[in-house]
């Protein structure tokens, strides 16, 4: 090091220790196939990359952002570096795929899987069916169409909660920023048999209710009142790659219908036991090849938690079963000790091989 005038200096590269980092990096291979850190995502980064950025751009405690999480690698290295992370993706599969890379995190502070839900779906509907205040009406008209033209249907006028047809089946399509509720399941019943027999487009006794967000345990509730009424319905879940422009255009939306969920509860002054029942997915939705791979029904599910005080707001994993490559099988059975009496909702949410979600609730009382 020389110094010069006005005390800069000038920094000779080969009077240096170490070597200087170029802005090429060619020194981290690719991750191995058979790596430990491997998820099988596409678009999957080794985590010694990341973990040379996180660490030349913050300090722990720092505050990092990834707006595309993909497979989860920025998440999962910022949490191993002690820094605090929020990650973002559209895609249910890159979700589930960092949810559990995750969890095999030792020491992993909690976290929280915020889904924004209805607000994400008005900011897409408003940008892609904009319109005033009094064009509300044909934006909602121009929202169900382009919904029904994605489930293959035809759109059908006249009704107030049956907008579409397929197959010889009615079609209702749910509202952007509501769920569907079970008031809505017998107003669809309801209008059903009175327009029966008077529609061309109704040739039998189906109805497909779609639907962003349906209310807990409707799926069970919906049945019930529809079989009450001799109706075949089902209740299918608009998936969230309808807000992904890419996936529309290449056709790659499949509308899942709900699954069904048993789950028990045994109370024994302030312990409560849960364990899974049983865990119903509709064959038509499963490839032949994987439903033919199936022994049991627990091999649907690939993930499930519980919120064991559920306050109607943001689910908190407070207990999770997963499945990994070196443990296939998960937990049926879980135990809870309450601190205090009283009455909780405990929430149970299952992710099934698909990447669906499916909610039950239950009312405990200590």
């Amino acid at each position: 090091m020389n110094p010069t005038k006005g005390g800069a200096r000038t920094i000779y590269l080969d009077e240096l220790e170490g070597d200087i980092v170029d802005s090429v990096w060619d020194d981290i291979p690719p991750v191995n196939p058979l790596a430990a850190e491997r998820t099988g995502y596409n678009t999957q980064k080794p985590e010694a990359l990341l973990e040379r950025i996180i660490s030349a751009s913050s300090n722990p405690e720092s505050l990092v952002l990834d707006c595309f999480c993909g497979s989860g690698t920025t998440a999962a290295v910022a949490e191993k570096l002690g820094r605090k992370w929020i990650t973002c993706d559209l895609g249910r599969f890159a979700i589930h795929t960092t949810r559990k890379r995750l969890l095999e995190i030792k020491g992993l502070k909690p976290f929280v899987v915020q889904n924004l839900g209805k607000y994400e779906r008005q900011v897409w509907a408003a940008a892609e069916f904009a319109g005033s205040a009094e064009e509300r009406a044909k934006q909602e008209l121009t929202y169900r169409n382009f919904i029904l033209n994605l489930y293959a249907a035809t759109p059908i006028a006249g009704h107030t909660w049956l907008h579409g047809a397929k197959s010889g089946r009615m079609v209702h399509v749910g509202a952007v920023d509501s769920p569907v509720a079970i008031g809505d399941i017998k107003s669809i019943v309801q209008e059903f048999w009175r327009v029966a027999g008077k529609s061309k487009h109704q040739a039998t006794n189906g109805v497909d209710v779609l639907g962003w967000e349906f209310a807990f345990d409707i799926n069970e509730t919906a049945r019930q009142i529809a079989a009450e009424h001799k109706i075949d319905l089902k209740t299918k879940k608009i998936p969230r790659e309808v807000l992904e422009k890419k996936a529309v255009e290449q056709g790659d939306i499949k509308f899942y219908e709900l699954a069904y969920l048993n789950v028990k509860s045994k109370i024994a002054k302030r312990t409560v036991t849960l364990e899974l029942k049983d865990f119903i997915m509709p064959p038509d939705d499963i490839p032949s090849d994987v439903l033919d791979k199936i022994t049991h029904w627990s091999q649907w599910i690939d993930y499930w938690a519980v919120d064991w005080d559920f306050k109607d707001d943001t689910f908190h994993n407070q207990w999770q079963s997963y499945r990994t490559k070196k443990e296939p099988k998960i937990d049926l059975t879980i135990k809870h000790d309450y601190e205090r009496g009283g009455s909780y909702t405990v929430l149970v949410k299952v992710i099934d091989i698909l990447g669906n979600d499916t909610t039950k609730s239950l009312e405990v009382k200590l």
